[in-house]
């Protein structure tokens, strides 16, 4: 069976939502990169912000390129571009990224309870968002 090139509505709508979504993390890339201690002290901890702190530039560009291609991705998909497909793919590599090095220096004990729902969501819906891509390409509505 053909599928129709006209995305269905529900396109539409997960794709705003998805916008939506990584406007929101540019959002809080935005505040945690260019918060300064003090502002910083009003929800962490001293021990927090000290850890947090210590975390190396290339994990803010690589939480930056995460945060920035999930943006361009949506807007991509809302003008139908088979580029959203790539665009989601390095987005999710650069969050797998940030996890991995999250892991590793044991971010989790150092997290609040909103944080490590974060910290799970984050990766979930940016392979959702790959899957989603990768589904609206196959059904021809990328050109």
């Amino acid at each position: 069976m053909a599928y129709s090139t006209k995305p269905k509505i529900w396109f539409w709508i997960v794709a705003i939502l998805f916008l939506v979504w990584n406007l929101m993390g540019v959002g809080a890339w935005s505040a945690e990169t260019m918060a300064s201690t003090e502002t910083l002290m009003e929800n962490y901890t001293a021990e927090q912000v000290a850890f947090y702190s210590s975390f190396p530039i290339w994990y803010t560009w690589a939480y930056g390129i995460a945060v920035f291609t999930g943006v361009f991705c949506c807007v991509a998909l809302l003008f139908k571009r088979k580029q959203a497909v790539m665009l989601a793919l390095v987005s999710l590599l650069a969050v797998v990224i940030c996890r991995v090095y999250d892991l590793s220096v044991d971010s989790w004990n150092m997290m609040e309870t909103v944080d490590r729902t974060f910290f799970i969501i984050v990766p979930v819906l940016s392979v959702l968002l790959w899957l989603f891509t990768r589904n609206i390409k196959a059904k021809g509505w990328l050109k």
